[in-house]
């Protein structure tokens, strides 16, 4: 796994449609860095897993995110990815202008871990 300073790290459920779905059309703004996109259910016993882990981040209630050696869990991450986020494409465009606000996220946030819930239940998949 990359050390760069300036990689950031994705780590979401590939379980979840809706969490794949995002992260495989998310885009930075070119002066982040290098992106990775890592399935939490792929990289067990890793640095990164470990390190979510010790911090007490929950991947059922939220993706992760590792920027600048610091992790981001939940609504937090989706803040941030906002705040690097591109406007190339229309997902970008609604992310940044959506997860920006940190009220609107506080708002949203529950309602999109309820639905990534319901849909993990209704494909048959288990938590992480």
């Amino acid at each position: 796994m990359s050390n760069s300073p300036n990689a950031l790290w994705l780590v979401y459920d590939g379980d979840c449609p809706f969490c794949t779905a995002g992260a495989k059309m998310y885009r930075l703004r070119q002066n982040v860095g290098e992106l990775h996109i890592v399935n939490a259910r792929e990289i067990a016993g890793t640095e990164l897993m470990t390190a979510i882990e010790a911090r007490g981040f929950d991947l059922n209630t939220g993706i992760v995110a590792r920027f600048e050696g610091r992790l981001y869990h939940g609504k937090d991450a989706l803040h941030l990815l906002a705040l690097l986020g591109s406007d190339s494409g229309w997902l970008n465009r609604l992310n940044v202008a959506l997860f920006r606000h940190k009220a609107v996220l506080t708002l949203l946030y529950p309602g999109m871990v309820a639905m990534r819930n319901l849909m993990l239940r209704l494909r048959g998949k288990t938590r992480i």
